[in-house]
């Protein structure tokens, strides 16, 4: 059953093949400045411990260069395994190579779900040192990229990102199956690509203008449903049976049924602001948190979902301190309308022992009944967001803007990811589906981090 077992994971046990040579750490080096024609020993990049922050602070510090013009992505073709890594070429002609592979004391807990400890490094291979360099030019070039967009890119951002990956709830430990030199290889030529890319795509306001579009079709479709914002129902509702119900049996008055009309008003201007000033402007910036065209669709469902929810509970509040401002008015709405608990444990709505109200629970205070006329809408609308969604031209015009159908590294990053799955599917490790977009998700996890990280420079503690 070893036999089987081992033969089955072959291809994938490379991530935890030992390395042939031994990594050591920095602190083990002279103090001395790194120059083009000295050899680097490899850094196991420690992130999480004090000591392992400051070797890497004095490894960083002490290279000659931190730019790199090119990124590789590279699989070893001697041995038995076909360990991936990723190598950058930095300005000086020299190369700097990161790796992933499993503590080689702990490999043999890397089947577990939980996985084991990860060990990541980083390896500067100079011109001197001519052993690593014959054993680089053998391996396999899998992917090779430029970066014509990617001025502001160095060894400070994947460094970044290396620490965001070992700061990730899932990806911090090394899986066999999932959070392996594959997944680190992706993620680190993924996002690399991305970050240079979305330099150009930022100065694009064709999103922009396809956004205020889309917003507009939504509500033409919303308009459709009988729901036009700013005005109420074309047609008299359930809510409203219930209402005038409720109404005849507490005695309210006129000026009270319009106060409990008028919250529909509120509640759709509060989603319509709510989808224009925090999402239709904001789009192009959110959509750079996606690294991948397919996560698109549930993401733009998430956004749509919590901005008509945040819209609708503006909407009533704006919509309860209107009220409460002109309750004054009438002397049965003397009293704030948000209710109070009297001693039987019922809520009144204007302060008499007259109003207070108890048919069934439907209908109760004014402020619980907006909310709940909200949260019903909300509800409505988010069945109508998936078709909109499936049905839009414009979410192929976001993905071509922001994934062109020429780049190399979204193309060759989707198909390792779904050659990989699909063979691991194979040996009955799991679905290869599943495994593809949990793995998407994470490197969409792990890149939102980055950007975090890198706004606040206070976070890159490590440097």
């Amino acid at each position: 059953m070893d036999d089987l077992l081992g033969l089955a994971l072959s291809p994938i046990v490379s991530c935890a093949a030992p390395v042939s040579r031994p990594l050591a750490s920095s602190a083990n080096s002279p103090l001395q400045k790194y120059s083009a024609d000295r050899i680097q020993l490899p850094i196991v990049l420690d992130f999480q411990s004090d000591k392992g922050r400051e070797e890497i602070r004095e490894w960083y510090h002490k290279q000659p260069t931190t730019g790199f013009t090119h990124i590789e992505h590279r699989k070893e073709t001697t041995g038995r395994f076909g360990h991936e890594f990723v190598v950058i070429r930095l300005v000086n002609s020299t190369a700097c190579r990161f790796d992933r592979r499993a503590r080689e004391d702990m490999r043999g807990h890397a089947l577990k779900d939980e996985g084991t400890i990860s060990e990541d490094s980083a390896h500067v291979i100079t011109q001197a040192d001519t052993e690593s360099k014959a054993r680089l030019d053998e391996s396999e070039v899998l992917l090779s990229t430029n970066l014509v967009w990617g001025k502001d890119i160095n060894l400070e951002f994947i460094l970044a990102m290396c620490c965001e990956i070992q700061s990730h709830p899932a990806a911090k430990s090394y899986s066999l199956l999932h959070y392996n030199c594959y997944f680190f290889s992706w993620t680190l030529v993924t996002i690399i690509d991305h970050q240079a890319r979305q330099q150009r795509v930022r100065k694009s306001y064709s999103i922009k203008l396809s956004a205020d579009d889309w917003i507009a079709g939504f509500y033409d479709l919303l308009s459709q449903e009988m729901v036009v914002f700013g005005l109420h129902w074309q047609k008299e509702s359930l809510w409203k049976r219930v209402t005038r119900l409720g109404q005849s049996i507490i005695g309210a008055n006129s000026h009270q049924r319009s106060l409990i009309l008028r919250v529909d008003k509120f509640i759709h201007e509060g989603m319509k602001r709510e989808l224009g000033d925090h999402f239709s402007k904001r789009l192009d910036i959110n959509l750079n948190k996606l690294l991948f065209p397919s996560q698109i669709p549930s993401w733009l469902n998430k956004q749509v979902s919590s901005a008509l929810q945040e819209g609708g509970r503006l909407g009533v509040q704006q919509f309860l301190a209107e009220t409460n401002a002109h309750s004054q008015i009438n002397n049965k709405l003397s009293a704030p309308i948000h209710p109070r608990k009297v001693d039987s444990g019922e809520e009144r709505l204007d302060g008499s022992a007259s109003s207070v109200v108890d048919v069934g629970h439907i209908y109760q205070s004014l402020d619980e009944r907006a909310r709940w006329k909200a949260e019903t809408e909300w509800k409505r609308y988010e069945k109508i967001i998936d078709t909109f969604i499936a049905n839009s031209s414009k979410l192929k015009m976001w993905s071509n803007a922001c994934w062109p159908p020429s780049n190399v590294v979204h193309k060759h990053v989707t198909e390792r990811m779904g050659d990989h799955f699909k063979q691991t599917e194979g040996y009955g490790f799991g679905k290869a589906e599943p495994s593809i977009e949990r793995a998407k998700d994470s490197m969409a996890e792990i890149w939102v981090s980055i950007l975090d990280m890198m706004e606040d420079k206070s976070e890159l503690s490590f440097l």
